[in-house]
């Protein structure tokens, strides 16, 4: 019986998977330069500050890793606080679980800032009552911590927690580790006992 929920955010909370390439083409334009689909998808294998180094590097910027990444990031919170919309369905699902009173926890790669501005314009923030990053445990989404720390705090167990996901690797992983697992194409059929 699903007792409490665990939910990934970009993709499966919010539809922000399309904020950091447009971030990315605002900042290259800036600089009279051109992000292109080949770089683009170099960057879906890299960490952010992978990306970071790649962009410094390929592009010959002057400016400081840092201050790219910062000018990157300003562009990205505006996007997360204004444009960032909820997924289709889910305030569906987020209602259902609360009116069973299913205690809630968010648990994200991305920065925690940036999910609650999301969350927050989208009158979601509420639903939950922990934003847990990987970055604060020093993990990463390749193993199920972030998950397993989620639902304890909320008084859980794995065997008795629904996470939902859009990652299909996750929803795996997540299944290994005991809970109960959903992609979030599947959330319009999931049953609540």
């Amino acid at each position: 019986m699903i007792r409490y929920a665990v939910f990934d955010a970009d993709g499966t909370l919010i539809d922000s998977l399309g904020v950091w390439r447009a971030a990315d083409d605002v900042y290259l334009a800036s600089k009279g330069k051109r992000m292109t689909d080949e770089i683009y998808r170099a960057f879906m294998k890299m960490t952010y500050g992978e990306s970071i180094t790649f962009v410094k590097d390929h592009f010959s910027l002057s400016d400081s890793e840092e201050r790219i990444s910062a000018d990157i990031m300003k562009i990205v919170t505006e996007k997360y606080a204004t444009e960032v919309r909820a997924m289709p369905g889910i305030i569906s699902l987020l209602d259902r679980l609360k009116d069973r009173g299913i205690p809630m926890a968010v648990a994200t790669a991305n920065e925690k800032e940036l999910v609650t501005a999301a969350l927050s314009s989208n009158g979601m923030l509420g639903y939950f009552r922990h934003i847990v990053t990987c970055d604060e445990l020093g993990t990463s989404k390749r193993t199920a911590d972030v998950y397993v720390h989620a639902a304890s705090l909320l008084g859980g167990r794995p065997a008795e927690t629904l996470v939902v996901e859009d990652d299909p690797n996750y929803v795996e992983m997540a299944r290994e580790a005991g809970f109960y697992a959903l992609h979030v194409s599947k959330i319009g059929g999931i049953e609540l006992e």
